[in-house]
């Protein structure tokens, strides 16, 4: 009873947080939200997150994104990326297909333009909430539906900073038809940018700030920093709209092979006296070769 009782207070909440999966390690898959990073870094990408948000509550928030990406010949990038969202009753599979285009600007300065085309799909079993009533509820019924979409952005980047701007999906689709529910693939404005400050021949400074805004819900802002040591090893700390903190890692195994771990916890008093953490890891793979005139790969490189 408790549970239910806890699920009912905190599910609309849950709802406005996870209408995109959100991950705290979002550096190391850009592409997801944004398809002008498709190629940005001339090689072949694979990266895979993993999330576990309020990992001691049953049936929490579950996340799984994996994206490829490569770049093409005449300044063309094209990628692919899936993910996989589940928190208790609803589940959604967002596959989509990028392409890019590189601009070369003046001192090693270059814009990407990308478009991002695919589609939701969205499932919902409300025959799994708990009634205290014997009469049939008409509005627990299966929900289940594929609505295309496509999407845009730009992604700025030069040796010492880094500006990013998309919309993933430019059409608020309706995710049933019956006219009494409301739930809808919602539209998604991103804003992000970074810098890197080398204090000295082994460490630099790496300020970072996302802003994302959801048509309908309230706007979330991350700002965060880290701290990398011969990029090697990154450690970094952010904070996020409705008191979450998070502490991230990050290490550099070679060239081709990094790791990311994010653990995220609630300040806010409604949330933090529940004791809910999450718990987010990140994989990237990169192989071949680099473009011949490279800029600094933030926020790519890890």
């Amino acid at each position: 009873m408790k549970k239910v009782l806890l699920f009912i207070l905190l599910f609309p909440w849950a709802i406005s947080a996870q209408q995109d999966a959100y991950l705290s390690l979002y550096q190391f898959n850009m592409s997801l939200i944004n398809p002008a990073y498709a190629g940005a870094e001339g090689m072949h990408v694979i990266s895979l997150n993993t999330r576990n948000q309020w990992s001691n509550a049953e049936d929490s928030p579950k996340t799984t994104a994996l994206s490829y990406s490569v770049a093409g010949g005449k300044n063309v990038g094209l990628g692919i990326s899936i993910v996989s969202d589940q928190i208790f009753i609803e589940k959604q599979t967002n596959i989509t297909a990028d392409f890019s285009y590189r601009l070369t600007l003046a001192n090693d300065a270059a814009l990407f333009l990308g478009i991002k085309a695919g589609g939701n799909s969205y499932s919902a079993d409300p025959s799994q909430l708990r009634s205290f009533r014997p009469e049939l509820d008409p509005v627990k019924r299966p929900l289940s539906r594929f609505n295309p979409n496509v999407g845009v952005g730009f992604y700025f980047q030069s040796t010492h900073y880094w500006f990013s701007g998309a919309m993933p999906r430019l059409f608020n689709a309706k995710r049933d038809g019956d006219i009494q529910i409301q739930s809808r693939d919602r539209i998604h404005t991103y804003l992000a940018a970074g810098a890197m400050f080398s204090l000295n021949d082994k460490f630099t400074l790496k300020p970072n700030l996302m802003y994302r805004k959801t048509k309908g819900i309230g706007a979330v802002t991350d700002l965060g920093i880290k701290a990398a040591y011969n990029n090697d090893f990154e450690l970094g700390l952010s904070t996020r709209t409705g008191s979450i903190f998070s502490i991230q890692a990050l290490l550099l195994i070679n060239e081709n092979f990094s790791l990311g771990y994010a653990y995220d916890t609630y300040g806010a008093d409604q949330l933090s006296g529940l004791n809910f953490k999450a718990h987010e890891i990140g994989i990237r793979f990169k192989f071949g070769s680099s473009p011949k005139a490279s800029v600094a790969e933030e926020p790519a490189a890890q």
